[in-house]
């Protein structure tokens, strides 16, 4: 508007034209580097990057850089210079068209892959079956994602298109916690509700099947050999699949075996009688009375009874054999004698006071091993749980049998007594470490399902209009510095108030940051850095400090709060049970954040407060 006036004054009307011109066209390529910069951060730096690092080639970033300028360029000559570009358009046009045939594969991979990202259909860690592949997201590029099956240790690579246009079942969303299905048959003379709460049963003490949720079932329906049935059942991640699995397969056995039902095959194709019978007739001819008189002979605590004492307690003896997961007695069962472990191997839980659902093993039982002796001595309901670790058989001897021997043999009872004093103190010293396992598991189970909710609500919580978003990363604060700033500033308390930082925590942080796509697009090694010049502050403890103060960027960012506080948490615990000084940290990082602090971390920090 001034180049004119300015120009008359100076008496170079001459140049008003050409000047014009000139700015116009400098003010279109000023446009256009605007618009690759904006490409450049929120594409190739932002949706496409990991971390930090850009995943595109050059090869495609530069490329639609120069498609840009040169599309500038042509609008200039031709709006501003009145110059014909048709000739150039029509090179320009051939040239685009050789090119795009020649990169058309490329470009493909590429705008699939900005799909894929831009949806957060797959994450790194996550475990999918793509084209009936299963395996986990091992990495993620601009061209392929590649699939590592766990079980084979292979790695499948898929290109992005061909990803895109399929379906994936992904386990890990939207929880980490895995659901499978056995189907089986059984025969029509098998009632229905009763094989079902069998087996629901043999279930309910299970190792590595989910008990909440409890596996269900489903009826489908009568066939040509009898009534299919469909088991689901629950189980934490990839690790325990197959024992899962097998704990399921041997639980219908065992229920089937105790109620003598049977799974419907082609007996007469295959020429099977009752396997249930045979099965007894097997058993009696392996563990008769001769068997169980041997067992009593050879025992620590009946070796000092008579020959012919024991062969009438072995006469009286019932001979039981249980599959994994099934239990011999349960805790608060009433006290019905001995049992001594003729083959296989019964392990004693004790129930977790603190934690119910969940028990420790004080003891494993191997053949010759007498147990239930607790309680038969001191005459209350059983304290443990009995449950066969393999395939065990074991002799039952009576409650009055055994109250009458002890009568008759006063020298029995004090055998019992010492032998159960001896094994008394070490069941305790294995419950005490046992303990100290589960609570760490479970401790590290807390912490995945906070990481868990908070990746599955995480884009949720920085969701925000296209418009804000793009000119958030454009601003200042490009990609959450101020959350990135926050989360390592609570790491760098928790860390503190541990001791010394170690590589365990470190690697924490790259995995949480890596895995759990928080601050996917914050530099890792940006964020390390803060975390180790954080813990050296002299008042990194202090909730008056620089580093407490930090927290506070994160309350002003929707949902920033709860980002960081489930870093910290993660943190809590790395080295196995959160110590004290752990727990009043994760306390005070709460309040600075104004969120509600895991009841864990208060529970423990009193009860080691005293």
């Amino acid at each position: 508007m001034l180049i004119e006036t300015a120009l008359g004054f100076l008496g170079a009307g001459h140049l008003v034209e050409p000047i014009e011109r000139a700015v116009l066209a400098a003010t279109a390529i000023c446009v256009a580097f605007i618009l690759n910069s904006m490409v450049r951060v929120v594409l190739w730096d932002g949706l496409l990057s990991d971390h930090g690092k850009r995943k595109v080639p050059l090869i495609v970033t530069e490329g639609v850089g120069i498609a840009m300028y040169l599309a500038t360029i042509l609008l200039v000559m031709h709006f501003v210079y009145d110059e014909p570009v048709g000739g150039l358009l029509a090179t320009s046009g051939v040239t685009a068209l050789i090119l795009g045939f020649a990169a058309q594969s490329t470009l493909k991979e590429v705008f699939s892959g900005v799909a894929l990202n831009a949806t957060q259909a797959l994450r790194i860690g996550d475990y999918v079956e793509i084209d009936g592949i299963y395996g986990q997201v091992f990495e993620i590029n601009w061209r392929s994602i590649a699939v590592r099956n766990p079980h084979t240790d292979s790695l499948y690579i898929f290109p992005n298109s061909g990803v895109a246009d399929r379906t994936i079942l992904n386990f890990s969303e939207p929880t980490g916690r895995f659901k499978y299905f056995v189907h089986f048959t059984v025969e029509l003379s098998a009632p229905p509700e009763l094989v079902i709460r069998a087996i629901a049963k043999e279930l309910e003490r299970s190792r590595f099947v989910r008990r909440d949720p409890k596996p269900d079932f489903n009826l489908l329906g009568y066939s040509k050999e009898g009534i299919e049935i469909r088991l689901r059942y629950f189980f934490d991640g990839d690790d325990p699949w197959w024992d899962a699995q097998n704990e399921v397969i041997m639980a219908i056995w065992g229920a089937m075996r105790k109620h003598r039902l049977r799974i419907a095959i082609h007996r007469h194709l295959l020429g099977s009688g009752d396997e249930w019978g045979e099965l007894d007739q097997r058993k009696k001819t392996d563990f008769g009375i001769d068997q169980v008189l041997e067992q009593l002979m050879a025992s620590d605590i009946f070796c000092g009874c008579a020959k012919d004492t024991l062969s009438e307690l072995a006469a009286s003896a019932s001979v039981l054999s249980l599959n994994p997961p099934g239990c011999f007695y349960e805790p608060d069962d009433a006290s019905d004698g001995l049992y001594l472990v003729l083959e296989g191997n019964v392990s004693l839980y004790k129930p977790l006071q603190e934690d119910a659902g969940h028990e420790v093993k004080v003891e494993n039982c191997t053949r010759g091993v007498v147990f239930g002796v607790q309680s038969f001595l001191v005459k209350e309901p059983r304290t443990y749980l009995a449950q066969a670790e393999q395939y065990s058989v074991v002799a039952h001897f009576p409650e009055e049998r055994m109250r009458r021997l002890l009568t008759d043999q006063p020298d029995l009872e004090v055998s019992l007594r010492e032998a159960f004093k001896a094994r008394a103190r070490q069941r305790e010293e294995n419950a005490e470490i046992a303990r100290q396992e589960l609570m760490a598991a479970l401790h590290t189970e807390n912490r995945r399902k906070i990481s868990e909710e908070l990746r599955q609500s995480v884009d949720n919580i920085l969701e925000r209009p296209a418009l804000h978003h793009v000119m958030s990363l454009l601003s200042s604060k490009v990609r959450h510095e101020d959350i990135l700033t926050a989360a390592m500033a609570g790491a760098a308390i928790i860390a503190a108030a541990r001791g010394d930082v170690d590589e365990d925590e470190e690697m924490f942080l790259r995995r949480a940051m890596a895995e759990a796509d928080l601050l996917r697009h914050m530099n890792i090694d940006h964020g390390l850095e803060m975390f180790h010049r954080f813990v050296l502050y002299e008042d990194v403890l202090n909730a008056d400090g620089r580093v407490f103060a930090m927290l506070d960027r994160a309350v002003e960012v929707k949902g920033g709060a709860q980002i960081v506080q489930a870093v910290a948490v993660g943190m809590t615990g790395v080295h196995g049970i959160p110590t004290t000084k752990e727990c009043e940290a994760l306390v005070g990082i709460s309040a600075r954040l104004v969120l509600e602090c895991p009841k864990w971390a208060r529970t423990e920090k009193g009860d080691q407060n005293g």
